[in-house]
């Protein structure tokens, strides 16, 4: 699909990049209303403004908390940043805040630390053992423990400290004294209409890759501040064992520090999931233009970004290297009004879109040329400003839409095809030859690696098939890469070939429950797998599978469905008690008083889950408003599963 519109790219953009009513400007600062156009719409008509406010608002809180801590000490004070803490910092509090607090100085957190003189030093570190080192290491190599000042170096860890962290700087003589730790985890960032994140990047890895559950906690104390703002909804449920955890501990929250005083909350009911409940959602190839931005784009804290690194042609495989635009624009629809109207949209609608509007602006240029002097004046007073914005908002787009086409374009229909064999379970041979053709051509060791987790929930793979994909994966990326075959058996995605032979090797596969052979008939419950995926609408969609192209509906955008449309909660534990350890708590709320849903994944939620639950607003006028630790795809569980612990 993606060819087709190379050539109408080239000649509007250059077109764009021509025109004269819009003269280079900086970014505007102006605030749009949300363009609520067809299934585009994002707030359900129920859903009071007031809710949105408290949602966007809620980094007031996080100031609050940060500020106590920047208290431990009235000294003007230099703050040393890990660079992955920068972009959703910004979010929290500005520059200006920081220095309003005392901050005279930040730097990046770097191999060489400034020289910190008499000034109290705060550093704001992610709860990772290398980073942690990293600090410890600055502050030794700039104190005297005889004559140190107390009081003076404090190290912030988001979200929490970790036990070894204390019993590190104990060993060292360093706790309390001379370095003082805190956790802080910032309220939950407004990135977009419903659409909520903590932009932590560790949390998967940790909980699902080495199932360490330090962080669970704090992310349960982050979710009873949030209902102490929302009030507490009548309706749990908690699909994961993860997210039965979370549930319990929330619970623990309340009964040991309060509930919100609030009679009625702004939800009827939250959604709890673990990310493992549903890794089809973001194994699959999406379809929507946001989901293929994070494909293609580094996208962090609702902000795309690439600039550009060069002009090489070629890898270090002397494989061509597919040159992206250099773009940099913010996801959200509150401020680009283009990016309102084709953030949920099947790529191939969006640039339509971007047609019409491209022809607009050439008519508006035309039609200035034959303005008289009054007329021109009250145009450029009161329409040329939002004009200048338009153009900056559609040169974006049409960027990113052509660095799409690029980049995923030689092998977007194929892979669609083959992605939809695997969810069938059919044409198992087909897709292991496309699978080795991509570990050579794209040489991306996520890339190969996310369609062989694809295969391994739904496909039974034997022992060779485990073996011979995982020798040339090696062969190929390194042998640095073995660690992820330990991760992909613990997590489920492929059976432990070292104990099992080829004789008894279908007796003792290790199956996650996703992949049991009652999958087929859960999914039909479900409604995840659509009977015929070329008959469902891509341009006016009914069905939630249009964000995959058909292939599959996200779980979570049915279970929204099927609470919106007042299933009986013992059909609802039917369905979905076989996908994992399931927990609901109703107090007198179902069915929902107040049609809106929270939904909480637990280990990060793709855009194009996020354009399904979308849809379910529009199709049902309720409002649903999504929560996790971070947006991610199915590249970023890839790089998760091949790090080493940290």
């Amino acid at each position: 699909m993606f060819c087709h519109y190379y050539f109408w790219f080239m000649s509007e953009f250059m077109f764009i990049l021509d025109l004269k009513l819009c003269s280079k400007s900086g970014r505007s600062c102006m605030l749009y209303p949300v363009v609520l156009r067809g299934r585009s719409s994002l707030l359900g008509p129920k859903f009071k403004m007031n809710v949105i406010q408290k949602l966007a608002s809620l980094q007031e809180i996080s100031k609050a908390q940060l500020s106590v801590i920047f208290s431990c000490n009235t000294n003007t004070k230099y703050l040393i940043l890990d660079p992955r803490i920068i972009r959703p910092l910004e979010r929290v509090c500005g520059v200006k805040w920081l220095k309003g607090n005392g901050v005279e100085k930040i730097f990046k957190l770097e191999a060489v630390a400034p020289n910190f003189n008499d000034n109290a030093v705060f550093y704001m570190i992610l709860a990772e053992t290398g980073t942690f080192k990293k600090a410890v290491d600055q502050i030794r190599a700039q104190i005297d423990i005889e004559t140190c000042v107390a009081n003076k170096f404090h190290i912030v860890v988001v979200p929490t400290c970790i036990t070894t962290f204390e019993d590190e700087l104990e060993s060292l003589g360093l706790l309390d004294d001379i370095v003082t730790l805190h956790s802080f985890i910032w309220m939950p960032l407004y990135l977009d209409n419903s659409i909520l994140s903590l932009e932590i990047p560790n949390i998967f890895g940790t909980l699902f890759v080495y199932e360490n559950f330090y962080f669970l906690s704090s992310l349960s104390r982050t979710f009873w501040y949030l209902t102490l703002v929302i009030g507490k909804p009548k309706l749990f449920l908690a699909l994961g064992q993860n997210s039965k955890a979370f549930l319990t501990q929330y619970e623990l929250f309340c009964k040991e520090k309060g509930d919100s005083d609030r009679v009625s909350s702004d939800f009827g009911a939250v959604v709890v999931i673990d990310r493992s409940s549903d890794y089809p959602a973001a194994l699959l190839t999406p379809g929507t233009y946001t989901a293929l931005l994070s494909e293609v784009y580094t996208v962090k804290t609702g902000l795309c970004e690439s600039l550009s690194t060069g002009n090489e042609k070629y890898d270090e495989k002397f494989n061509p290297i597919v040159q992206k635009q250099s773009v940099k624009f913010c996801l959200d629809s509150r401020q680009d009004t283009v990016y309102a109207d084709i953030k949920n949209r099947y790529f191939t609608e969006v640039t339509s879109v971007l047609s019409d509007l491209t022809k607009q602006l050439k008519s508006e240029k035309t039609n200035s040329k034959d303005m008289a002097l009054d007329e021109m004046k009250h145009y450029v007073k009161t329409k040329l400003g939002d004009v200048k914005a338009r153009k900056k908002y559609i040169t974006n787009h049409l960027m990113a839409a052509e660095s799409i086409i690029n980049t995923l374009g030689n092998r977007y229909e194929k892979q669609k095809i083959v992605e939809q064999n695997i969810i069938k379970n059919s044409e198992k041979s087909t897709s292991f030859s496309f699978l080795d053709e991509i570990l050579v051509t794209e040489n991306d060791r996520y890339v190969s690696l996310r369609l062989f987790c694809l295969m391994g929930l739904l496909y039974r793979l034997n022992e060779n098939e485990i073996r011979k994909f995982w020798a040339k994966y090696l062969n190929h990326f390194g042998y640095k890469c073995g660690i992820a075959f330990n991760n992909l058996i613990n997590m489920g995605f492929i059976s432990d070939t070292s104990t099992t032979s080829s004789s008894n090797f279908q007796s003792k596969l290790k199956i996650p429950s996703f992949t049991s052979s009652n999958f087929y008939t859960r999914a039909k419950n479900l409604k995840l797998v659509p009977a015929d995926p070329d008959s469902v609408n891509l341009k006016h969609p009914t069905c939630a599978s249009y964000v995959y192209g058909g292939t599959y509906a996200p779980l979570i955008s049915q279970i929204a469905s099927l609470i919106l449309s007042s299933t009986p909660l013992s059909e609802i534990q039917a369905k979905l008690e076989e996908l994992g350890p399931l927990e609901i708590r109703n107090d007198r709320g179902y069915p929902l008083q107040t049609r809106s849903i929270l939904i909480c994944m637990i280990g990060g939620i793709t855009y194009a889950e996020i354009a399904a639950c979308n849809l379910i607003e529009t199709l049902t006028g309720a409002s649903i408003v999504v929560l996790s630790d971070r947006i991610i795809n199915g590249n970023d569980l890839m790089r998760d599963i091949l790090e080493y612990p940290k």
